[in-house]
């Protein structure tokens, strides 16, 4: 069935009656004024549960693709003709915040052309969102008359990235085959070349990946598509064994090209936390491939040096006799060991000052480290410590603070930010980005909870979302049904059954599908990961198993639980890369495991891998100028910086079959 994109009255007038998708008995259209709330209605129910009647053109479409306006010339003078299509026919890409009901909600009341891009904007961001069913139901079961070349370009690439989700890999190759031409915008030839490396390496084939992005004009295209690009074919040959690469080096048909990406992903991966080593090999590297395709990539792992002609101080401010003080041995610990490999001649002198558990003095060690000589203050660690230095002290060399960054803007003072609440908000942007707009949102009586909870509210507010309800979950309690059943709206369903039931009596028994509230796209869960595992399953049972939802890593330890995890299937959450990866450069080497192995599958190992990038970053920011800018991969998150700033964007993960997995939708952006 589909929904042509004509008068809609017109189109209802005469067909009063039109068969459910999913039943035999006739269900009735209505046609009031030039309110769409009847077509609204079908295509809500459609995409939630495939019942609904939409009217359907009398027409002849082909089965896999829209009609071009080329196609239509013989069309009836009852139905729409496409004016010219809009300058802006991409609204996914130009709209990132809104979300694909929202798009819908407008295709229903848009005329013509409009509501074609409209539709086709909606079915992207339910890609992005990786919602497959309502993508799918949106392109198989809409119809565009008149359609302009650009609109069935689209139309088909929406098609092959779905194909591609549902690992149809010959149908997602067909259909991207079929669309490519050299009519492409910007935004579709990304996702043409991005669906085609994808596809490639998802059939075994990075020779032929490897090939295409060598030789892909890259002339006048947008950096933000080609940096996306390059990371695509970085990262699916640093998942690659060590093995299987020396395997495609031995290739008969490997070209140069292609071998030196190969040896700049073994570079990176062999070295990444030996910097003197990593710099000597990129150099290398570099000169023997001038001009090479990946070398933004190189530039990007290539860290700073510390080096000068008399070598820099550090002062690391640590509470080494605390109650937090394994967090701060294994930061130390992850500072030194990126310390001990860099240059011996020129590396900076390193102290430690421990300020234990007294934080009313760390402005007095602050200020002794200076006296001291230091250059460089990386520390202390700590929110509450942070925020007594910032607000005792001056800060009289730049200081590289590990704690909540929630503070007014200091001269010298780099934060990073450790906070639930800066998680909090990374959790929010990622939601938003992928176009999720109507929250849930559930969070257990805890301090750190409520807080990460509050700062995601506000935040999601700020960004033009809604917040449907704000639960409290008792984390004492292991049924949760009661409560589930009231935020899905799951007990007033209930309760009017029940009521129906008495008055027809047991003459005629009642059959009801449960169905949860329509105005949920996503939950937001903050939580222990004890009450996590109780509560997604019950959630699933109570038939919100397809909703997306959000957590903290306060869900996973670091070490992988496939078991017990399995009670968390489909929970999505961010990370450290240290953790949650296995491959490439996180591949623990015997090395690593001597200096860390006592770190692996604690808490703390955040700590260490923290301690490693704060090192390198330390080295940034004496050397970066106030206008440049940094893109630095480090252990704990990419992190970008300009000027005073850094930010950081960790790995989002999803929960499948027990065992995080990078959470990668076939449309990123």
């Amino acid at each position: 069935m589909g929904v042509p994109l004509v008068p809609r009255c017109a189109q209802l007038r005469g067909r009063g009656n039109a068969k459910s998708i999913r039943y035999t008995e006739m269900m009735p259209l209505y046609c009031v004024g030039s309110s769409t709330l009847p077509l609204w209605a079908a295509v809500i129910a459609i995409l939630i549960s495939g019942c609904a009647a939409l009217p359907q053109s009398k027409d002849t479409q082909p089965k896999d693709e829209p009609k071009s306006a080329s196609s239509t010339q013989a069309q009836t003078n009852t139905q729409a003709i496409a004016p010219s299509a809009p300058v802006m026919q991409d609204l996914a890409r130009t709209e990132p915040v809104t979300s694909a009901w929202a798009f819908l909600e407008r295709a229903l009341d848009a005329e013509a052309a409009q509501a074609q891009l409209l539709f086709l904007a909606s079915a992207q961001r339910f890609l992005q969102a990786m919602r497959l069913e309502q993508a799918e139901i949106i392109l198989n079961r809409t119809q565009f008359l008149n359609a302009n070349p650009w609109v069935v370009r689209q139309h088909t690439l929406l098609r092959a990235a779905l194909a591609l989700a549902r690992k149809n890999l010959p149908k997602a190759r067909g259909l991207v085959a079929r669309a490519e031409n050299t009519e492409l915008d910007d935004g579709q030839w990304f996702l043409v070349n991005d669906l085609k490396l994808q596809i490639l390496f998802a059939e075994k084939n990075p020779i032929e990946a490897l090939n295409l992005i060598n030789t892909l004009s890259l002339d006048n295209r947008s950096g933000a598509d080609v940096e996306a690009l390059l990371a695509r074919v970085f990262d699916a040959l640093s998942m690659l064994t060590l093995q299987e690469r020396n395997l495609l080096k031995q290739h008969p048909d490997i070209a140069e090209d292609s071998l030196a990406w190969l040896e700049l992903v073994q570079i990176i991966s062999a070295s990444a936390w030996a910097l003197q080593t990593l710099r000597l090999d990129l150099d290398d590297w570099s000169a023997r491939y001038p001009g090479h395709r990946a070398t933004p990539l190189r530039r990007e792992f290539r860290p700073a040096s510390c080096a000068s002609p008399t070598p820099a101080s550090i002062a690391l401010l640590l509470p080494m006799t605390s109650a937090y003080s394994k967090a701060a041995s294994a930061f130390n610990d992850g500072f030194m060991h990126l310390h001990n490999g860099d240059h011996a001649s020129s590396r900076p002198v390193v102290s430690l000052y421990d300020f234990g558990d007294d934080i009313n003095t760390i402005g007095e060690v602050y200020q002794a480290a200076v006296e001291a000589g230091a250059d460089l203050v990386v520390g202390p660690l700590g929110r509450d410590a942070v925020a007594s230095l910032v607000t005792q002290s001056t800060l009289s060399v730049p200081t590289l603070l590990l704690g909540s960054s929630n503070t007014e803007r200091t001269p010298n003072a780099f934060f990073i930010d450790l906070s639930r609440r800066s998680e909090a908000l990374s959790l929010v942007t990622h939601a938003r980005a992928r176009g999720l707009e109507n929250a849930l949102v559930l969070y257990t009586l805890t301090k750190a909870n409520k807080a990460a909870a509050d700062t995601a509210v506000q935040a999601w507010q700020d960004q033009g979302g809604q917040i449907t309800d704000t639960v409290i979950v008792d984390s004492t309690r292991s049924d949760f049904s009661e409560m589930i059943s009231r935020m899905l709206s799951l007990s007033q369903i209930e309760a009017q059954t029940n009521a129906l039931q008495n008055t027809l009596g047991d003459t005629l028994p009642l059959v009801v599908v449960p169905r949860i509230r329509r105005d949920l796209d996503v939950i937001l869960l903050f939580a222990d990961q004890k009450t996590a595992r109780l509560l997604k399953p019950q959630i699933d049972f109570h038939h919100a198993g397809k909703l997306p939802i959000y957590s903290q890593n306060t869900v996973f330890t670091g070490t992988p639980d496939p078991v017990n995890d399995l009670d968390l299937e489909g929970v999505l959450f961010s990370d450290m890369p240290w953790l949650v990866r296995r491959t490439g450069r996180f591949e623990r080497s015997d090395k690593m495991l001597t200096v860390a192995g006592h770190y692996q599958g604690s808490g703390v190992d955040r700590l260490f891998a923290l301690g490693m990038d704060a090192y390198r970053l330390g080295c940034e920011i004496q050397t970066m100028s106030d206008d440049s800018t940094r893109q630095v991969s480090g252990a704990s998150g990419t992190y970008f910086l300009q000027g005073g700033d850094i930010e950081k964007q960790p790995d989002w993960v999803i929960f499948r079959q027990g065992i995080p997995e990078p959470f990668a939708p076939v449309i990123s952006r």
